[in-house]
C-alpha cells in the first residue's frame, strides 16, 4: 500500500436569516491531495472508449470553520473511489467520484460528477450522505481535480455551501 498523504483545508464562513430556528448556511472551500491506494480496473467499452473503474486514493483531511459547526465533520480519513469513462486518443469523457470523509464526529460522503480531459476533471459535488453528529448536514457546489502518476497522485479543490 502506498503511503497516503492528504491535506484538506476548508475555509468556512456563515450566514443566517437571524430567526431563532433558522438553518445556518456556511460557505465552504476545500483543497485535498492524496496518493493512489488501489489502481482499479481498465475495461474497453467499444469505439475507442474505455472505463477505469474503482481506482482508490486515500489520505487525511483537515478543516477550519468560522462557526466551527462543520469543521469537525470535514476532518478525518479521506478515501475517494474514481470511475472514469474516456474516449481515446484525447482521453476525455465523464468523471464520477465518491469521496468519503471519516471524521471523529461522524461520516460525510460527497458525490462528484463532471467532465474529464485527462489529467483534469471538473464539475459539481453534492453531499449525499452524512452520519453520526454530522447527519444533519446537506450541501453542494463545484469541484476540480487533477490526477498524476507522481506523488501526490490526486489533487482536489471544491467550493460551495453546507447547511444543517
Amino acid at each position: 500500500m502506498l503511503v497516503a498523504s492528504i491535506v484538506l483545508v476548508l475555509l468556512l464562513g456563515a450566514t443566517s436569516t437571524g430567526r431563532a430556528s433558522a438553518a445556518v448556511t456556511e460557505d465552504i472551500f476545500g483543497a485535498a491531495s492524496g496518493d493512489i491506494d488501489e489502481p482499479g480496473s481498465l475495461s474497453p467499452i467499444g469505439n475507442g472508449r474505455f472505463a477505469i473503474l474503482d481506482r482508490v486514493y486515500t489520505g487525511r483531511g483537515v478543516s477550519r470553520s468560522v462557526l466551527q459547526s462543520a469543521e469537525t465533520c470535514f476532518t478525518g480519513q479521506l478515501t475517494t473511489t474514481e470511475d472514469w469513462a474516456l474516449q481515446a486518443p484525447k482521453m476525455s469523457g465523464a468523471h464520477r467520484s465518491t469521496v468519503t470523509i471519516r471524521a471523529e464526529r461522524g461520516l460525510v460522503v460527497l458525490q462528484l460528477q463532471g467532465d474529464m480531459e485527462f489529467p483534469h476533471a471538473s464539475g459539481s459535488w453534492e453531499l449525499v450522505r452524512a452520519g453520526g453528529l454530522c447527519a444533519a448536514f446537506e450541501g453542494s457546489g463545484r469541484y476540480s481535480a487533477t490526477f498524476s502518476h507522481h506523488s501526490p497522485g490526486f489533487r482536489l479543490t471544491f467550493d460551495g455551501q453546507v447547511h444543517d
